[in-house]
């Protein structure tokens, strides 16, 4: 139950993450956004982890390193695929074909990895995208290549938080997250310098940037916020949940999203918006009563062994 709270307060974090991009959005590209995030994000956790003499630590330990990369590669690759085809498609299509990952993590759990999900696993997956659907709204016509990239995303998403029960599993949550987001800002500078050019940093210090809101304060709450603390509780819960039942309860995040775009946008959702976000409240809190959420027992609900073998992943691990 500890670690559902902590995916949820995660999910409301990174619902005001949302607000905080579009506090960026006003001077940046979605690329430069995504990018400067990371830059930021990555600055703060090397000092951090300077003062804290983990780079030291670090130096022995090549699996953790490498897993800081992997995951940090593919939450990359997932961000700018998703911000790229957000330019080419309409925010209610992006918005629900980014949560497949909440369908394509179990597929890939189950296939690939030998996991066993119950069945109201799934039926609470299936009620959880309903909701999804009535808050983005259903109209799916003109398909586009931009839908193709959000989709894409949705896949890198889902490895991530696959990669990241694999490699985190055993590490310090603090200082794996840390490591993760010092390598995307070393990605993000490098893909925006590529794909866009440089920027300027201008706006974050001149015109009154301390005023709310700003740039400034967007990147603030999307580096230390999004980034440095809310993927660290994600990487804290991920020790005892399956990566499954972490998707669906990301679904939740869409309920944080809107209640702040309310707050800080006046933005309101419709009769079956509202309706959409209660099925996925329901959906979300019954995942205790009717889902295994723990990794030490099988989905039939028998215990397995203590051999060093995880739930979630039924190979021989390191």
């Amino acid at each position: 139950m500890k670690g559902i709270i902590l995916l949820s307060i995660a999910c409301a974090i990174w619902g005001l993450g949302f607000a905080g991009t579009r506090f960026t959005l006003t001077d940046y590209s979605p690329v430069w956004s995504n990018s400067l995030r990371y830059i930021f994000a990555g600055s703060f956790a090397f000092l951090i982890l300077f003062f804290r003499n983990d780079f030291k630590k670090l130096a022995g330990k090549k699996n953790e390193v490498l897993g800081g990369l992997i995951c940090s590669a593919l939450l990359m690759m997932a961000l700018q695929l998703q911000t790229v085809g957000i330019a080419m498609t309409t925010m209610a299509k992006a918005g629900f074909f980014t949560v497949f990952y909440a369908i394509i993590t179990p597929i890939i759990s189950v296939i690939f990895l030998g996991q066993r999900v119950r069945k109201t696993f799934w039926f609470l997956l299936s009620t959880s995208m309903l909701g999804i659907m009535m808050m983005n709204g259903m109209d799916f016509s003109n398909f586009n290549m931009g839908d193709i990239f959000v989709i894409t995303s949705a896949v890198f998403f889902s490895l991530h938080i696959i990669a990241t029960d694999r490699y985190a599993n055993d590490v310090e949550a603090v200082r794996f997250n840390f490591l993760q987001c010092i390598f995307m800002g070393i990605m993000g500078l490098v893909f925006a310098l590529l794909y866009e050019g440089p920027t300027s940093l201008a706006v974050l210090y001149t015109n009154s940037p301390l005023n709310f809101p700003s740039p400034l304060w967007g990147f603030l709450i999307l580096s230390i916020f999004s980034s440095l603390i809310a993927f660290s509780l994600q990487i804290t819960a991920q020790r005892s949940i399956p990566a499954h039942i972490v998707g669906l309860v990301f679904l939740s995040e869409s309920i944080f999203a809107a209640l702040f775009g309310y707050i800080l946008f006046g933005e309101t959702l419709d009769p079956t918006a509202i309706a959409g976000s209660i099925v996925i409240v329901i959906s979300v809190a019954l995942v205790p009563r009717f889902t295994n959420i723990k990794k030490d027992e099988s989905e039939d609900g028998e215990l397995i062994e203590n051999t060093g073998v995880s739930s979630v992943v039924n190979d021989t691990r390191a």
